[in-house]
């Protein structure tokens, strides 16, 4: 069984600069889905139709079959290129590279359709219901013998455009005295939508919405609002998981059994751990352990670790950063570049000032530490264990372990200043 999907239109009403079938949606282009459906069907050998500059495309998608279409002569055109890799006795599947909805199921029952028919041709229809009759249409999707697919594309001409149509190829079958066989799914007709404008992005980006969170919900996944939570297809949910509405988890997001993801949380590249609970925060790139709270308003940046029972709260900020179990970290506060021991506590307004204008700098604070409210912590830095530095203070030097540090200006106090 050899698959070809047709991936070399301009796509010229997207008004991009993006190859069209290179279009995110949910994590993933366009022509990623369209593979993986056929992957997931059991078809291994896949040749994409590509245009001459599809560097992205190849880079994304490695390990399939490639023909280059180096002018635009049609979907007929197209195929020519492609079936110069078809056998006589070859099963053809041949889809187009926009149709992101495809699903593998569809697939395996195309398939099976084509087995029972005698192998000869099959178009894909999809119904189109009105208000008298259901209407089919020519969902461009195919499945020829390979013998039938040579035959018919030699004798293909151009139309008044000058491009030459795999459409035709059933019907020269058909005059020539062979058998072929319609194929009418009963799935919604937006599993064959294409995609050729803005318009018909976002649409079919509902429908995948739909599908992904309907497939979490069915696994156990509680989603308050599905209409308004966007989930990466890439994403992976456990059991349990409470999701709250105007949430944004995209890429390679982990999200363990009972954990709550709060309103308006937006994660990429993500793992959370069993029982935390995210509010209203961005994480990007961020690991959290388990019964953990990070938020509202926090902000996780690539490489930030958080520990089990930690707690990161409003407007605190990390990056770079490694935070053992018991953190507290309440508010208003920034770790960047850090080795944060067990049960720290990190006072508000305290922050490692890691960055001198040219280089970064780490900073490290051992187990039992308390940083006082307003402290800077210049980098390179290491503060001892149940270490104790007070608030508004700079410490530029080591701090030893049970030590209190003060690097503060004396208080003086001018009577009748003020009044004067």
């Amino acid at each position: 069984m050899k698959a070809i999907i047709l991936a070399a239109g301009r796509g010229t009403r997207m008004r991009s600069n993006t190859q069209k079938v290179m279009h995110p949606i949910l994590g993933k282009p366009l022509l990623q889905y369209v593979t993986q459906a056929c992957q997931e069907a059991g078809i291994a050998d896949i040749t994409l139709v590509v245009p001459t500059d599809s560097d992205d495309i190849r880079s994304t998608l490695p390990g399939l079959n490639y023909v280059t279409q180096p002018q635009q002569l049609g979907t007929g055109h197209a195929t020519q290129g492609a079936a110069l890799q078809v056998s006589y006795d070859d099963d053809v599947l041949i889809l187009a590279g926009d149709m992101p909805l495809v699903t593998p199921d569809f697939v395996r029952e195309l398939i099976s359709f084509y087995k029972a028919n005698g192998e000869t041709c099959v178009v894909a229809g999809d119904h189109m219901p009105s208000d008298t009759n259901t209407k089919w249409a020519n969902a461009s999707i195919y499945m020829f013998k390979g013998n039938l697919l040579i035959h018919g594309l030699t004798k293909l001409t151009n139309n008044s455009q000058g491009e030459y149509c795999l459409t035709q190829v059933p019907n020269i079958l058909h005059e020539a005295g062979h058998m072929i066989y319609a194929y009418k799914s009963k799935l919604d007709a937006s599993t064959f939508t294409d995609i050729n404008t803005q318009a018909q992005l976002a649409e079919a980006t509902k429908h995948m919405r739909e599908r992904i969170n309907m497939r979490h919900m069915e696994n156990g996944v509680r989603i308050h609002d599905p209409a308004t939570t966007y989930i990466d297809d890439t994403v992976d949910i456990a059991q349990d998981v409470i999701i709250y509405p105007g949430c944004i988890l995209e890429g390679a997001c982990v999200i363990q059994e009972g954990a709550i993801i709060g309103p308006y949380t937006h994660m990429r590249d993500t793992v959370v751990g069993k029982a935390t609970t995210i509010r209203q925060s961005v994480l990007n790139g961020a690991k959290i352990g388990q019964n953990t709270e990070v938020g509202p308003f926090a902000y996780l940046r690539p490489n930030a670790v958080i520990g089990n029972k930690c707690r990161i709260g409003n407007f605190v900020e990390v990056k770079n950063a490694n935070l053992d179990d018991g953190v507290k970290m309440a508010h208003l506060s920034y770790i960047g570049d850090a080795d944060v021991g067990r049960d720290v506590n990190y006072g508000c307004g305290a922050i490692t000032a890691n960055y001198d204008g040219k280089k970064k700098h780490r900073t490290t604070i051992a187990d039992g530490a308390f940083i006082g409210c307003n402290a800077n912590l210049v980098a390179p830095v290491e503060i001892g264990e149940r270490a104790l530095v007070t608030a508004g203070s700079t410490i530029t030097e080591a701090v030893p372990a049970e030590c209190m540090s003060f690097g503060r200006a004396r208080q003086v106090n001018k009577e009748g200043r003020a009044k004067r």
